[in-house]
């Protein structure tokens, strides 16, 4: 709500929608078990909610986001609805296609666990 509150566009990886995020935030903070919200500012990782809150009470985080893009108020992805995913374009979110030089039913590649990718409307 923080980063709503200043307009700024954010990449919100929400890990319940895919497990490479998970496997992806466990690698760069090297710790099988974290806690989440966990933040990165280009690139550059800060830290927790706790963190962003004192720095935000303190204006430093003001500071640090001052120049970013921002986003129209009210604005709202006409591809997912701000949901960041949309159901995979390849398979139609079934995680499956048919191989015709095989004439099987594969995995689809395109796609996470979830029959889903990124929203290329919001998250290119």
């Amino acid at each position: 709500m923080i980063f709503r509150g200043f307009g700024v566009w954010v990449d919100e990886r929400d890990i319940s929608m895919d497990s490479d995020y998970k496997k992806e935030l466990q690698s760069v903070l090297k710790q099988k078990t974290v806690s989440l919200p966990q933040v990165f500012i280009k690139g550059k990782y800060i830290g927790g909610a706790d963190v962003i809150k004192s720095m935000f009470e303190v204006g430093e985080l003001a500071k640090i986001l001052d120049g970013f893009p921002k986003r129209q108020p009210g604005w709202t992805c006409r591809g997912c609805g701000d949901a960041r995913f949309v159901p995979c374009w390849n398979c139609s979110g079934s995680r499956k296609v048919f191989d015709e030089d095989e004439e099987s039913i594969k995995r689809c590649l395109e796609c996470n666990e979830n029959g889903l990718i990124r929203c290329p409307d919001c998250c290119p």
